[in-house]
């Protein structure tokens, strides 16, 4: 099957997943209609309160945000791209330290109360916008910058894979996300899903601190942690990206079978050319798809793209 076959087989089995984005962002993690709500509503200036449907919860503890920051490790000539930045908690204390700062907001109200906020920082700009879609290339130009932000739990995953597919990418990214999404970005073979793939496809990455519920208002019902996600300069795979991470996805569509079914569900493909791609690659059958590496996924997909029907 080609590289076209392999991501027409993945649109099939995974219609959440587009390639536009470059690193297959999901659609379905963005409500529209929470999109749209935020793009009519209007609130008088003021405390803008969170909104659920946009998965706000707002980081309050101070100790918090100054570890973050510090592990953002932001130097005095940096540019900084915060995303969703909320009330504020990490822009003023990234803009004691950077030399500028772009928050995207999505919220036009949290956007227009936080530029009011900070009128005495010349260096931060506040954008409304979504991250999803933001042009950092037209924003940064070939200046390195950094990602620092406190993640809303829905979109964190697709937000990861698309400011990994940027151009240029950024020099760190440094987020708070739910724990479980940051041991799933940072997991060792074993553990390993489809998101620590892709995101080790791109960068190194390692969980730096867990946060509790009552850092944040309103108390979320998961604990959160910070990881710290440093991109390569290269794709570690030296092939088509984007034809690579379809057939991660599809090793993936049943992750607690053995690989070689995993594979057969995901492809749709003769059981025959699954075995000779396997043991052309070195790889036994029998194990589960977390249990590869990133260096077996890479030898998997050229012993595939190698064989025929």
């Amino acid at each position: 099957m080609s590289a076209e076959g392999i991501e027409g087989r993945c649109a099939t089995h995974f219609p959440y997943i587009t390639p536009r984005l470059g690193a297959f962002v999901s659609r379905k993690s963005i409500p529209i209609a929470a999109l749209a709500h935020s793009a009519r509503t209007r609130r008088p200036p003021g405390r803008a309160r969170a909104r659920a449907r946009l998965g706000q919860n707002f980081l309050i503890d101070g100790r918090i945000a100054r570890r973050i920051v510090q592990a953002a490790e932001i130097a005095p000539g940096d540019h900084v791209l915060e995303i969703g930045p909320g009330r504020g908690a990490l822009t003023r204390l990234l803009a004691d330290r950077a030399r500028r700062v772009v928050a995207v907001e999505l919220d036009v109200d949290l956007a227009r109360a936080l530029r009011a906020k900070l009128a005495d920082r010349p260096n931060v700009s506040v954008i409304e916008g979504d991250a999803l879609t933001f042009d950092t290339a037209a924003r940064f130009g070939e200046r390195p910058y950094k990602i620092v932000a406190n993640l809303p739990y829905y979109a964190a995953t697709p937000i990861i894979r698309r400011c990994l597919a940027a151009v240029p990418r950024p020099a760190s990214l440094t987020v708070m996300v739910q724990r479980e999404v940051a041991e799933s970005v940072a997991a060792a073979p074993g553990r390993m899903s489809f998101l620590s793939v892709a995101v080790r496809l791109y960068a190194d990455a390692r969980v730096l601190f867990a946060v509790p519920p009552r850092a944040f208002r309103p108390a979320p019902k998961v604990t959160s942690a910070t990881v710290r996600i440093e991109p390569r300069a290269a794709p570690a795979v030296p092939t088509d990206a984007a034809a690579f991470l379809a057939f991660a996805a599809a090793g993936f569509r049943a992750p607690r079978k053995r690989i070689r079914n995993s594979l057969k569900h995901g492809l749709d493909a003769p059981a025959e050319r699954i075995d000779r791609a396997l043991a052309s690659a070195g790889i036994d059958g029998a194990r589960r798809p977390a249990a590869l590496d990133l260096r077996e996924w890479t030898r998997l997909f050229a012993a595939w793209s190698e064989t025929t029907c």
